[in-house]
């Protein structure tokens, strides 16, 4: 293996610290490491529920879901809803529907990342192989009174999911 000399390190404006108590001959005979694309694994996302709620939930949004879930003919209990917060290098919705293998009932509410924007269906429930999928593109606690039919085809929904 041939040297490299320290101003060859700086060549294309990368900085390398380089140990004091090391020569260029002992740095020379230190083996790279070398990272593999595929060795770095992606960050999958985490759900282990059968119904998953995706979006930013505020307190006040999570204090309305725990009603709605808790109240009849739904009654989930806390292990069978969890929420999910996506950021902004999710994958596509298709790899992330399959990634979070364990959830039969995905809840969209919201904002979402914009690589799902042209997948989402819009206020209907969506069968995506064996799985139901429901967007609703806003939050369930900003909701005026004024607002009750959204309000009743959002409950409507969830009731729909659950049959």
């Amino acid at each position: 293996m041939e040297g490299i000399s320290l101003a060859d390190l700086y060549k294309f404006d990368e900085i390398y610290w380089v140990p004091q108590d090391k020569s260029e001959a002992q740095l020379a005979e230190s083996p790279a490491i070398v990272m593999e694309e595929e060795a770095i694994a992606a960050v999958k996302p985490k759900v282990s529920t059968p119904w998953v709620v995706v979006g930013q939930i505020a307190e006040a949004e999570l204090a309305r879901l725990k009603l709605i879930f808790s109240a009849p003919p739904l009654v989930l209990g806390p292990t069978d809803w969890s929420v999910y917060t996506p950021t902004d290098e999710e994958p596509s919705f298709t790899e992330f529907l399959k990634e979070t293998s364990s959830a039969q009932r995905y809840i969209f509410i919201g904002q979402q990342p914009a690589v799902w924007q042209g997948e989402l269906p819009t206020t209907e429930i969506d069968k995506i192989e064996s799985k139901l999928v429901y967007f609703f593109p806003r939050y369930i606690s900003s909701l005026t009174d004024a607002e009750k039919t959204l309000k009743m085809a959002f409950w409507n929904a969830l009731k729909e999911m659950k049959g």
